[in-house]
Parts: C-alpha cells; sequence; structure tokens
C-alpha cells in the first residue's frame, strides 16, 4: 500500500468472527465483505488485560509501554482508584503523527482516546464509543454543536454493571440498534464532508452487545431471543450506507475487530472475598504465635453493592453524575485496609482477576520490599490457593494459572498495570468455590454480562493494497498504518 492511497479503517469493537460466520445469512454486508476481502486473524493482550487492547492498538506499543488497562486504574500514589486522563498515563494515537506529517485524518469514537488535540484533525471521541475516558469531544470548534444538531446523542449510554430484567435488556437492545442506525448516519456524513488520507471509526454497539445480550450461556433466558443478532444486523445495515459511499471509491477499506466475544466465563464475583481469606491466613501466619488475622473489614459502600436490588442500584447508579459512579467503585475497593498489614488486594476488574501488590516505594502506604523474601512467598501462596479452588462438586481447577504481568508485558509503565492476573480455567461463573487451603466461598456474578471476552480479533482488507502483509496482532496493524502513510 503506498502513501499515495487514502485508507478508511472501520472497527467494529469486540465483534465476534465465529457469531458473524455463524450469522451471513442475516448479515450481508460483512458476508460480502469476508468472500471478497482479505481475512486475517489478529491476537491481542485480552487474554489477560482486556482493556488494554484500544490502547496498544493506537499507540502500536505493548500494555508495558502505554500503562493503560481499564478507565478505572490503581493511581499508587493516591492509594486509590482514578479515571485515566490525560494528566497521567497522557499517549498519543498513532494518527497524530500522520497528522503532524500533512495527512487529512479523521477519526470518530475511538474507544480510550483522549479528548482532540490536533488543531486541523477531525476528531469524534466518546459520541458511540462502549470505552470511555471521558464526555463527548470534538474538534474542529463547532463540529459538537453541528454533531448534536444532525444526530443527537447517542442512545447507548453508560454500561451499569448489574444485572436486567428482561424489559431492561429489550431496551438495551432498541437503544443499540437505534444507535448503529445513527452511527451509520453519522459516519456517512464525515466521510463526505471534508477530504481525508486516513479515516477511522469504530461502531460500539457490537461491543456493548456482546456483553448484555450474548444468548449462548446458563441463565441467559432472560435475555430476548435474537436480540445480539438484532444488534448485528443493525450495525451491517449501517456498515451498507457506509460502503456505498462514493468517496470510497479507490480508497484501500480495512474492517477490524481487535478481539471477540464468547459466553461469560469470568469468576470475578469471588475475588474481593477471596483476597480477604488469603491475606488474612497469609498475614496471621506471619504474626507471633502463628496466630491469624481476621479478614479485612470490608467497607459499607461494598456492603452496599452486594445487597441492593440491582434494579435499584441501575436507576441510582444513571441518575449520578459520572464521578459519583467512580467514587462508589473506588470506596467499594480500598474500604477496610489497614496497608501496613496488607500485602496485596483486588483491583477493578473484567474478566480475569486483577491483583495488585502493596510495594513499599511504589505505593503511597506500601508495606512490603518489592525484592524482598516475604512478597515472593506472598505470590507463591497467591497462586497456591488460587490454584486449589475447585468449584463445588467437581475436580476442575476454578483457575487456570496466575501470571506475572511483568513478564509478559515488561515496558516503563508496567507499574500501571496489575502485578497479577487470575486467569479462569473457561467454566461457566459458578456460585460456590472450595480449598482446602482458604475453605469455601458463596458468591453471585452480579454484572449483568452473559458475554465476555477471547482474545482473537480479525482484519478484513479490501481495495487497493489489499491483502495486507501477515499481520499477529492489534499493535501490529497501528504499527503498519502508521508506515503506510507516513
Amino acid at each position: 500500500m503506498s502513501s499515495s492511497r487514502r485508507l478508511a479503517m472501520i472497527g467494529l469493537d469486540a465483534a465476534d468472527l465465529g457469531f458473524i460466520r455463524s450469522s451471513g445469512g442475516s448479515l450481508p454486508n460483512l458476508r460480502r465483505t469476508l468472500e471478497e476481502g482479505a481475512l486475517q486473524r489478529l491476537d491481542s493482550p485480552a487474554h489477560l488485560l482486556t482493556g488494554s487492547v484500544w490502547p496498544t492498538f493506537s499507540t502500536a506499543t505493548d500494555p508495558g509501554e502505554h500503562g493503560i488497562y481499564h478507565h478505572l486504574q490503581w493511581d499508587a500514589s493516591r492509594m486509590r482508584l482514578r479515571r485515566v486522563a490525560t494528566d497521567w498515563l497522557d499517549c498519543e494515537p498513532f494518527w497524530y503523527e500522520l497528522a503532524r506529517r500533512g495527512r487529512r485524518v479523521v477519526a470518530v469514537d475511538v474507544p480510550m482516546t483522549f479528548a482532540p488535540r490536533l488543531p486541523k484533525a477531525v476528531e469524534v471521541v466518546n459520541w458511540g464509543a462502549h470505552d470511555q475516558l471521558g464526555p463527548l469531544a470534538c474538534s474542529p470548534r463547532g463540529l459538537e454543536r453541528e454533531l448534536r444538531q444532525r444526530f443527537g446523542s447517542h442512545p447507548m449510554g453508560w454500561e451499569i454493571p448489574v444485572g436486567k430484567s428482561p424489559a431492561e435488556l429489550g431496551r438495551i437492545r432498541d437503544n443499540l440498534v437505534r444507535g448503529a442506525r445513527r452511527k451509520g448516519a453519522l459516519v456517512r456524513w464525515l466521510l463526505e464532508r471534508q477530504p481525508w488520507d486516513f479515516f477511522i471509526a469504530v461502531f460500539g454497539e457490537t461491543h456493548r452487545g456482546g456483553h448484555i445480550l450474548w444468548p449462548e450461556r446458563p441463565g441467559a433466558g432472560t435475555v430476548p431471543a435474537g436480540a445480539l443478532l438484532d444488534v448485528y444486523r443493525a450495525v451491517d445495515e449501517a456498515l451498507g450506507e457506509v460502503f456505498a459511499a462514493p468517496v470510497l471509491a479507490g480508497a484501500s477499506v480495512v474492517v477490524f475487530s481487535l478481539h471477540g466475544m464468547q459466553a461469560n466465563i469470568s469468576q470475578e464475583h469471588f475475588l474481593p472475598a477471596l483476597m480477604d481469606l488469603v491475606n488474612a491466613r497469609f498475614v496471621g501466619a506471619q504474626a507471633p504465635g502463628g496466630s491469624r488475622a481476621p479478614s479485612a473489614r470490608r467497607g459499607i459502600v461494598r456492603r452496599l453493592r452486594e445487597s441492593v436490588p440491582p434494579a435499584i442500584q441501575n436507576r441510582v447508579a444513571r441518575a449520578v453524575p459520572v464521578a459519583v459512579r467512580d467514587e462508589v467503585v473506588n470506596r467499594s475497593i480500598v474500604a477496610g485496609h489497614d496497608w501496613h498489614s496488607t500485602p496485596g488486594f483486588d483491583l477493578l476488574t473484567d474478566l480475569n482477576g486483577y491483583v495488585r501488590l502493596n510495594v513499599r516505594g511504589r505505593e503511597r502506604e506500601g508495606a512490603f520490599e518489592r525484592d524482598g523474601e516475604v512478597l515472593a512467598r506472598y505470590v507463591s501462596w497467591v497462586r497456591e490457593c488460587f490454584g486449589s479452588l475447585r468449584a463445588d462438586g467437581s475436580d476442575e481447577p476454578l483457575v487456570a494459572d496466575v501470571r506475572l504481568v511483568a513478564e509478559v508485558f515488561p515496558g516503563p509503565r508496567v507499574d500501571h498495570l496489575p502485578d497479577l492476573v487470575v486467569r479462569w480455567s473457561g467454566q461457566p461463573p459458578v456460585s460456590r468455590v472450595a480449598s482446602p487451603v482458604i475453605g469455601a466461598l458463596t458468591a453471585e456474578l452480579a454484572t449483568g454480562r452473559s458475554g465476555n471476552h477471547h482474545r482473537e480479533g480479525f482484519c478484513i482488507a479490501s481495495g487497493p493494497g489489499a491483502p495486507l502483509p501477515p499481520l499477529a496482532n492489534g499493535r501490529e496493524l497501528g504499527s503498519f498504518v502508521a508506515s503506510s502513510l507516513a
């Protein structure tokens, strides 16, 4: 692909290739794209850090370089969760350098990117993205007002991670269908609004729909029949409108997804209580006489989140500002810890379990030396405890392994990532687990997610320059675009 050609990238956030292929008869535009384009499968860091896939793509660097894995991350200097922002973990997408070199850039709803800062690029951030770091922001000046007048707001809104009634699931489906159609009209308008060399737009509806409307798991009977297909069908219709734009004639087009979806296999609902037990047994074993320390005193916010009915949580969360929701999540994580005797603690998670080590000199109130004997023994203890877990009545391990992130993603910002990632073995979410090491626990998955991620994505190239050279993952996709259009 020569640098004189134009390139348009259309992202289908967390769209699943298997679901697309099995539904091909209902998705004519995606079916035709698969038949006529050159398909490549893409790996991603989603096997450990699902929220890192978009920053990895947009910066063309690994998680240890950019340091972003979630919209709310642990800030060691404040001992709390904090929303990722430009004054903390700032990074640039690769198309900023393209714009500086004179390329005409349009970027629309790329997840996990910051508010526009380039005077000449056209950007729409956080209009209809599943993952958002902040409010809607547009460039150039005046574009936001025009966008609101033409298209209004996207009906997807924020995801509230609680269980949902059949009626609520129906409303989510309807909002995603309307949002996909509105997104298609917006993308077509921006494609034709002014000349461009690089155009990228992302449909977030496939991501939200995959989490909330995935039909294949025990207990998914409350999901309306065909709801996820309805969302994909609406995105497919929107793609038809986009592909019909005359301005795409002669341009290279890449349709891509950085990771996929499947039935939810997360056991994250056990993580807080498990870490309380892991810490209590470990700290107690270090105490004089071997007396056992009590479990951490969990704060009232966590107890409320565990006891208040989901419908009430949903209504309250939608009525309060984002900053209030962030603080509620933060308090549910940090409350009740005695940092001087806490060797490790759970973080806000997604698919896998995330554990942070309370390292002296890194955490403001760190208690243990990074390279000390106690912390090394603690990591071994964490692995032993999680490796001993079994679902009630099963001999199959609940945990596949516990990985040290620094060994997988080394880099200058690795300390902003979780230290340990607990990878589940693939069983459907269970309600009771038992361990000969730390005992038994009962908990229910309460996020309202019937679907969750797997690591495999894809890209399909068509037009001049297709097929693309062999690409291993989304990071290489970003690097290829940057070098091709530089």
